[in-house]
């Protein structure tokens, strides 16, 4: 099985308008939208969301207003057992979400209770090609197991986007890498690299990505990668970073170990997302989904967005189902193989 190559494309809407069109418009009209977020203000995620949701509720029926509640904690895991435990399926309740979230991985590490696969998606992002920032002093060391190992500071003990570049390398590569986790936030993190607390972790916004390579003090080991187009591609800003796919090609030779690396491969695409409970009505969910596309095409959404982060395409509806799908098939022999080779690799897991 090798990974999935998604092309992003527009999404048509005729199926969900179709499947709509029998239910009676529900309006919104003088009601509060709550919108979840798993992440602390100012994250690249409650970022992408409180502007997502501000133009998405000039499309709904009804133009309702949206509040936005913070709920951090084990990557957005906690939030999203309570919101699934709790939100109602009446168009009152959204998730905004990230990779975390979805991971099977992190899900069954982090006791997560429920089910992605179950939500009524919206649309959302495709991850950027992530980077792994390393203190040039440190580079010799990533390949050469005699000195001291080279140090990842990461947010928690989960496996986000850019951190599989680690987990490959130390598998795959023979790189000599020591995980240090624990790190509230991604902006912790960065200030570890800077100081030279750590060695190195990896970056996704091009904020990080621009302020980290202006400092002069490090490089850019390789990069994640990212489906566009149904290809995978490197990105711009990193420069000639190599994409770990192309280093790791060859390398893995057990048929389990390959399984893990194609969970990875997919799981990555995940950037960001919108979402309704399970059991929300079609129509509802339809509404959403043409207000989603409806913000895409809002100049002012789209302008406030590119400023922060210009790399990352839309992911429709139809995209995320078919990669939580994905995800949702993926072997447990190859979920098994990542928990199990982080700790071989010192990261502390609850291998179930």
């Amino acid at each position: 099985m090798s990974a999935l190559r998604f092309t992003f494309a527009v999404l048509g809407l005729a199926g969900l308008a179709a499947a709509a069109a029998a239910q009676p418009a529900i309006s919104l009209a003088g009601k509060t939208i709550t919108a979840t977020i798993g992440f602390e203000a100012g994250n690249r995620v409650d970022l992408y969301g409180r502007l997502l949701g501000r133009s998405l509720v000039k499309s709904l029926a009804g133009d309702p207003a949206m509040i936005f509640i913070n709920r951090p904690g084990a990557g957005g895991v906690i939030a999203l057992n309570e919101w699934s435990a709790k939100a109602e399926p009446n168009g009152l309740f959204l998730a905004i979400g990230g990779q975390t979230q979805i991971d099977k991985d992190a899900l069954s590490r982090m006791h997560a209770k429920y089910q992605p696969s179950a939500f009524k998606f919206v649309g959302g992002l495709v991850a950027p090609s992530q980077g792994l920032f390393i203190g040039k002093e440190a580079l010799p060391r990533l390949y050469d197991k005699s000195q001291r190992p080279v140090t990842m500071g990461i947010v928690a003990s989960t496996l986000r986007t850019g951190y599989y570049q680690v987990l490959w390398g130390a598998a795959f590569l023979g790189w000599n890498v020591k995980w240090v986790p624990g790190y509230q936030s991604t902006g912790e993190v960065r200030g570890a690299v800077e100081r030279g607390e750590v060695d190195m972790s990896a970056f996704g916004s091009s904020t990080d990505i621009d302020y980290l390579l202006a400092t002069g003090k490090v490089t850019v080991a390789s990069q994640s990668g990212a489906v566009i187009d149904g290809k995978m591609t490197s990105r711009a800003s990193l420069g000639s970073a190599p994409v770990i796919s192309d280093l790791a090609r060859g390398k893995i030779k057990d048929k389990v170990a390959q399984q893990a690396f194609d969970y990875g491969e997919n799981v990555i695409q995940v950037g960001m997302w919108a979402g309704l409970p399970p059991a929300t009505p079609d129509a509802i969910q339809a509404d959403y989904v043409r207000a989603f596309e409806a913000a895409n095409r809002d100049p002012q959404f789209s302008n406030d967005w590119k400023k922060i982060d210009p790399d990352s395409p839309i992911a429709h509806r139809a995209d995320l189902e078919t990669l939580i799908r994905a995800l949702d098939a993926s072997p447990p022999e190859g979920l098994r193989f990542i928990q199990e080779e982080l700790r071989r690799q010192g990261v502390a897991v609850d291998i179930k």
